[in-house]
């Protein structure tokens, strides 16, 4: 199963139409937002919009930044906490879905979460420079055959979903491309548009607006569908390469053994917050797309994620001890 907008907006079709008024089953005077990344990331943004609406739900939401350790740092918060409710965590599924076939000693499993639901949808996207005299990806790919010496591109880190989104476009293209991985996006930008690194894949919010400006050029989205914010702008699909696609979001989660009731109204709080337009125009504002997921196809969509991810890593043999 591919994660697509035609399923996300499918889902979303199913699980807003006509929400009743809800309130929490027996909701705690507190509900503690972990969030998997630094205060003003688009992750924490998304996180404090949802929290505001869902004081119309009956809960005190209060975000709390854990940014360590790529997330890992923010998931052992919410291991540790009581599995009453009281604790969820917002973050892209990449702890869940990338991780546990990278790392053979993660502090957590997997199986001890439970998704709630998704508050948003993003996509990744291949930028080039001004070192780079191309406006496609055929184009950029030619330029990188021609120089080796020079052809790479940065990304937020090592065993990111970037990462390997730049390790299938080498394996699929056939051209060597050297991977250069950065602690965080912003600085890899910086040096995109100042001429000093030739290409970064990192997320669309980060790239519109030196996009805009002119300063970088974004040659293609990952998404299944082009995005809102760069409409001239190809899919990775449409510039041939298909097999790349893939639509990513921040997802909120517990752990397994909240019970079901207290989930199902984290859930519905989750889905009306979404629907808010106040939260909708602060996501647009973030150039993040509205985009909500029901329990079950939010279980279905990670472990199809898991799936897909476990094989390119293994194709692409990578390993973070190395």
């Amino acid at each position: 199963m591919r994660c697509t907008r035609r399923s996300f907006l499918g889902a979303s079709a199913v699980l807003l139409s006509g929400l009743p008024p809800v309130r929490a089953a027996a909701p705690p005077s507190r509900l503690r937002l972990l969030v998997a990344g630094p205060a003003g990331g688009a992750v924490d943004v998304a996180a404090r919009l949802a929290a505001d609406q869902l004081k119309e739900s009956g809960y005190l939401a209060i975000v709390e930044n854990h940014a360590g350790a790529a997330g890992q740092i923010a998931v052992e918060m919410l291991a540790r906490a009581p599995a009453d409710g009281g604790t969820v965590l917002v973050t892209p599924p990449g702890v869940f879905t990338i991780f546990p076939h990278i790392y053979p000693r993660l502090p957590y499993r997997t199986a001890d979460f439970s998704g709630v639901g998704t508050l948003c949808g993003y996509q990744f996207a291949l930028a080039v420079g001004p070192a780079v005299k191309a406006d496609t990806v055929p184009g950029f790919l030619d330029w990188a055959r021609t120089r080796p010496e020079q052809a790479s591109y940065g990304t937020p880190g090592a065993g990111t979903e970037p990462h390997f989104i730049g390790t299938e476009l080498e394996r699929l293209s056939g051209v060597k491309l050297a991977h250069v991985p950065y602690r965080g996006g912003a600085q890899a930008i910086n040096d995109l548009a100042g001429g000093h690194l030739p290409a970064v894949i990192s997320a669309v919010p980060n790239l519109v607006a030196q996009h805009q400006a002119g300063k970088i050029r974004v040659l293609a989205t990952t998404g299944s569908h082009r995005s809102d914010f760069l409409p001239a702008v190809p899919t990775i699909g449409e510039a041939g390469y298909p097999q790349i696609t893939g639509d990513l979001f921040y997802g909120v989660f517990a752990s397994a053994k909240v019970p079901g009731d207290t989930l199902a109204g984290l859930s519905l709080a989750f889905a009306r917050a979404a629907q808010a337009t106040a939260f909708r125009d602060g996501l647009r504002r973030m150039s993040l797309e509205p985009m909500t997921l029901s329990r079950p196809d939010l279980a279905a969509t990670m472990s199809a994620m898991s799936d897909k991810w476990a094989a390119v890593v293994k194709r692409s043999g990578f390993n973070p001890e190395t």
